[in-house]
């Protein structure tokens, strides 16, 4: 036997090592073969000059009622991405944003910082509970959905959107370390407002979040003056151009 004959048998072996060690730690998984779970909502594209305001981690005894009423008095309609645990505390407050016409979505009932990581029973039990307080106090839930932090892998997006939720994240948000005053953070946002935007601010559990209700108005009659007008998080999934996103689904 030649040399190089001895040398390709050694490859043949070699590959035949690696394939079988492969088999054992990378087994193929069939199912991520198959078609991905649609995209979480960043924005809609759009021609139209419109932009979603969306609140997070309330109601705040304080903050929200304070957002209402400048919203109210701007003629402006939200999306408030709730967390369960405190809807139950304030639920006059969630009342009165639904009655005001604003959106009221999910945000899991207890605000877990690993939710991607939980098993799926405590996953469903998040979504089920805070959709069905949602319900209990405005008598519309959307299926519309937001993780804690925005954090949300392959796993949890196949088991959100399984339960018939669109995941909404954000393409703006008022809130970073680079902006530390409201008019830091009104200017951030309109600097990177563009049509179909979904800008991410918040209304709760931090004390801090008063520059969010300050920074309110200021976004407001900036992107107004650049032409834009506010919808909610399901009228902005209304406007969407393209097949390949997902939409708003309501019960």
């Amino acid at each position: 036997m030649s040399n190089s004959t001895g040398l390709n048998s050694i490859r043949r072996i070699i590959l035949a090592i690696a394939a079988a060690i492969a088999a054992v730690w990378f087994p193929i998984r069939i199912h991520e073969a198959a078609e991905p779970p649609p995209l979480p909502i960043r924005y809609v594209p759009t021609a139209q000059k419109v932009v979603a305001l969306t609140y997070d981690d309330g109601p705040h005894p304080v903050f929200t009622p304070e957002l209402l009423s400048i919203l109210r008095r701007y003629r402006v309609h939200a999306t408030f991405f709730v967390i369960g645990d405190r809807a139950a505390q304030f639920p006059e407050i969630v009342k009165k944003a639904a009655m005001d016409g604003h959106v009221i979505a999910n945000h899991t009932y207890s605000h877990p910082n690993n939710l991607e990581y939980l098993p799926t029973s405590r996953i469903t039990e998040e979504l089920d509970s805070a959709q069905r307080l949602i319900k209990d106090l405005t008598g519309r839930a959307y299926k519309l959905f937001r993780p804690p932090k925005g954090w949300v892998n392959r796993r949890l997006a196949e088991i959100v959107q399984s339960e018939g939720y669109t995941i909404v994240l954000w393409s703006a948000s008022a809130d970073h370390h680079e902006a530390k005053t409201p008019e830091e953070m009104a200017k951030r946002v309109i600097k990177r407002i563009r049509p179909g935007a979904i800008v991410l601010m918040h209304d709760g559990r931090f004390p801090v979040r008063w520059r969010d209700v300050v920074a309110t108005p200021l976004i407001i009659r900036g992107l107004r003056k650049k032409g834009y007008r506010f919808v909610t998080v399901p009228e902005l999934l209304n406007m969407l151009e393209t097949r390949d996103q997902p939409s708003a689904k309501n019960p």
